[in-house]
């Protein structure tokens, strides 16, 4: 419907809703307002284009969203570090670029309304009832550094990235032949016979001598090293902790509600839908009149008669209203109407209204009961918050060259804690937390043994560090790691011994004893498979990778071996066999598909390299 209006620009509807995108064309506009010292140092060029540091920060921001949101708060914080997280930002900058100027050469665009419609599509600009907000777009996009106006340039290079994208992966085609070609492959079968041995069998029989322990001890000090590790002292000043601080008494709780009442009470809303008449005469209101006082069916009419058309296929539903949607004359006219009422004819600017209230909810009385929680939530908080904002300073100032955090942290009310025992990998706790883990081992704390400056890990939470212990950086004992190491050099010892007995049976079928015999003589299980398909899952996923991997056999068979995890198989390939197969339409449709999408992302995957390697990449 929205679209529908946008066009039509029709009816009361049709001013409201595309007022809503004259909006975001109005804020583009006013870039100033919502900018602030970007850094617009240039980080790197691109066949001349420049990408900026504020670029590459957003494009380190927006994957920090995407990891978060995917994996939660499984990702360590140190894996979502700025300094992890730059060149992957910047090679998809880098392969962002190369692509819009490939698009951009071959003239590509991307029409205004086509943007309009992805911006107004997109959930994250919508409010609660689905509906595009243009309060929320904005909040949106400072939230991600951008302005409506800069935005939308991202999203149009974006539209033609994609565009230039399918352009080239959906020209991809296959011939019948390749289809064909395929279906023999997929449905071949293979008869072969096999045996497995296992490092396992082997282990026993390898030694490893003390100097091969201590050899390999030296050679190989770093695995066997511990790093520098450190102890600090912290306070943890948070809102969220604070408010666990806060006691309320019930009394409270109630006067918060009986004071903020109006808050609490849910707002009216009502759902409408009108049938318009631009501009009718006498004779038609009338008419319209007489079909509404008959009972016939609103929805029908409102398709019938309706000039708004934006609403009348949908038998003129307007959707909901709290009371400012629609000009005063309509509202004051729907606000008198009990539901399923239709008013008399009501006259705005845009013509004559026929209006229904469809449905009506809120506006009951609240209930302190639901909201007890809900209240004392807010009031905490908001006391919390105005106890972080005065203890924010007196712990940057107190913790300044303060001998023990333990003091200042009695001074303020709060608690002291201590980690355990970290690297410059991060621990657990606030070590997580790559700045707590620079600051832990920036030179300031373990050097000269001060406090660290106030470490900001949210909006509403900071940590101050101070160096406790420090542990230096040690190689284990070779007493400690013996048996470690004597249990690696025993597993490579075993791998190569099992690599050297699969060769040399391998020989010997190759040389024209059967493999059975030999599968025999060194006390091994023979399998034999016979039509094994690609798809079989009776033998391990190994084995029939390996069987289907080996040429078709010209005369007689083929045997050879592979290694890998600990086993070794010797595969004895007698017979490749293709059933005649009546394949259907569908599947043949599905397979071409298949296959012109495979050849197309090949062909996008190599243009795609092309571009990068042809490009005059500078770092600046």
């Amino acid at each position: 419907m929205l679209q529908t209006m946008r066009d039509n620009s029709k009816g009361v509807v049709a001013g409201i809703l595309v007022g809503l995108l004259v909006i975001i064309f109005a804020l583009s506009g006013a870039e100033a307002l919502f900018s602030t010292a970007n850094n617009t140092q240039v980080a790197l060029t691109v066949n001349g284009q420049e990408i900026t540091e504020t670029e590459v920060l957003r494009a380190v921001e927006q994957q920090k969203v995407q990891l978060r949101n995917r994996f939660g708060d499984s990702v360590p914080e140190s894996f979502l570090s700025n300094e992890n997280l730059r060149q992957p930002a910047i090679d998809r900058l880098i392969d962002r670029a190369v692509m819009i100027q490939a698009a951009e050469s071959a003239n590509m665009a991307i029409s205004r309304q086509r943007i309009d419609d992805v911006i107004v599509s997109i959930p994250a600009f919508q409010n609660s009832a689905g509906q595009f907000d243009p309060e929320v777009f904005t909040m949106a996009l400072r939230r991600l550094g951008y302005t409506p106006a800069n935005y939308r340039t991202e999203l149009s290079r974006d539209l033609i990235v994609n565009q230039l994208a399918n352009g080239i992966t959906n020209s991809g085609f296959a011939t019948a032949a390749e289809v064909e070609y395929l279906a023999e492959l997929n449905n071949q079968t293979r008869d072969f016979s096999y045996v497995t041995l296992t490092v396992e069998s082997l282990l026993d029989e390898v030694e490893v001598s003390e100097a091969e322990i201590a050899d390999y001890y030296k050679q190989n000090a770093e695995p066997f090293t511990e790093p520098e590790k450190v102890i600090v002292e912290y306070i943890d000043l948070s809102v969220e902790r604070l408010m666990a601080s806060e006691e309320l008494s019930e009394a409270e709780i109630k006067s918060y509600f009986e004071e903020n009442i109006d808050s609490f009470t849910p707002v009216v809303e009502r759902h409408v839908a009108h049938i318009l008449l631009e501009e009718a005469s006498e004779a038609e209101l009338a008419q319209v009149q007489a079909a509404i006082d008959s009972g016939q069916d609103f929805a029908e009419l409102a398709q019938q008669y309706s000039d708004d058309m934006g609403s009348k296929d949908m038998g003129g539903d307007l959707g909901v209203t709290t009371g400012d949607a629609f000009p005063e004359e309509f509202e004051e006219a729907l606000a008198q109407l009990n539901v399923g009422e239709v008013s008399a004819p009501v006259e705005t600017d845009a013509g004559t209204h026929f209006i229904k209230l469809v449905d009506m909810s809120g506006g009951e009385a609240p209930d302190f009961d639901a909201e007890r929680d809900s209240i004392a939530a807010q009031i905490k908080r908001a006391r919390a918050e105005g106890r972080f904002v005065e203890l924010l300073d007196r712990l940057e100032d107190l913790s300044y060259n303060a001998e023990s955090l333990a003091d200042v942290a009695d001074s303020l009310g709060l608690e002291a804690q201590s980690t355990d025992a970290f690297s410059r990998n991060g621990g657990n706790g606030v070590a997580a937390y790559d700045a707590v883990v620079r600051a832990a081992f920036g030179e300031e704390v373990l050097e000269f043994g001060n406090s660290s400056e106030l470490i900001e890990l949210a909006s509403d939470r900071v940590v101050v560090v101070k160096l406790l212990e420090r542990e230096a950086s040690f190689v284990k004992p070779l007493a400690e790691v013996q048996s470690d190491i004597r249990a690696t050099l025993s597993e490579q010892k075993a791998d190569e011994a099992l690599r050297q007995r699969g060769d040399a049976l391998v020989r010997r079928v190759e040389s024209g004893e059967d493999l059975a015999v030999v599968a025999s003589s060194e006390e091994l299980e023979l399998v034999e498979v016979t039509e094994g398909a690609r798809s079989d899952t009776s033998q391990p996923r190994s084995v029939i990778e390996f069987a289907f991997s080996l040429p078709r056999p010209v005369s007689g068979s083929i045997v050879d071996g592979s290694a890998g995890n600990g086993e070794y198989h010797i595969v004895q390939l007698k017979k490749v066999a293709v059933p005649a197969v009546d394949m259907p339409e569908e599947q043949q449709q599905a397979m071409r598909q298949g296959v012109a999408g495979f050849y197309g992302s090949a062909d996008f995957e190599s243009f795609s390299n092309y571009l990068l390697e042809t490009a005059n990449i500078v770092a600046e």
